[in-house]
């Protein structure tokens, strides 16, 4: 009989059927992974060299059969400190079987007039409540692997588009390089010793680069 875990076999038949996270390439700083989308349709990324490497891209669903990824993935170790991307609010603190522990925050409107919400996938430990009110770059908690998608240590970062029902509710998966303080694909670390427009919501790293202290 095979001694192969179930939880790892249970894994792979998830990946196979399902929105997921890439496979493992290696930590580190300023490695970007190639997008799977046609270069024309591909987001231009310029990616900071002190920004730790980002493994997978945002791929929505072009067909019935194509997987999609509904954002990125940050290559970070295991209790790696995330940080908010804008200020907001904490609509949810939760945990679920296939991403882990998640905090998803609500922000004012983007500079295309609707409101965005930010998520944050498989962490090990989080550090805020439902309905507290976060600023940029404050911890939300820390990178792990939880969830069966977290097949290794990394951050999963989703920017969603909101309605204006009530309660919110995401109608859209949205590029998070759409939306760089620094402008579209030109991914923006975050520091506190910089000011930062209040409006529209623009987003910054969601984890520290090297060499800049994330802590004010």
């Amino acid at each position: 009989m095979s001694n192969f875990p179930l939880r790892q076999m249970t894994i792979m038949l998830l990946l196979a059927t399902l929105p997921a996270c890439g496979v493992y390439e290696k930590y580190g700083h300023g490695w970007l992974a190639r997008s799977r989308l046609p270069q024309a349709e591909a987001t231009p990324v310029i990616l900071p060299a002190n920004a730790p490497s980002i493994s997978q891209r945002f791929r929505p669903q072009t067909g019935p059969s194509n997987g999609d990824h509904r954002g990125f993935d940050i290559l970070v170790p295991a209790r790696t400190p995330v940080l908010a991307a804008a200020d907001g609010q904490v609509e949810r603190v939760t945990l679920s079987l296939l991403y882990g522990n998640q905090v998803f925050l609500n922000h004012g409107r983007s500079i295309a007039g609707f409101r965005i919400q930010t998520r944050y996938f498989h962490l090990s430990e989080k550090q805020v409540g439902d309905g507290e009110t976060v600023q940029r770059g404050q911890l939300l908690g820390y990178s792990g692997a939880t969830g069966m998608a977290g097949v290794y240590p990394h951050l999963h970062f989703e920017v969603h588009r909101l309605d204006d029902a009530d309660p919110p509710a995401p109608v859209r998966f949205l590029d998070p390089q759409l939306f760089w303080v620094d402008g579209e694909g030109r991914v923006t670390c975050y520091d506190p010793a910089r000011a930062y427009p209040l409006t529209p919501t623009a987003l910054t790293y969601p984890v520290p680069c090297r060499d800049i202290e994330w802590r004010p």
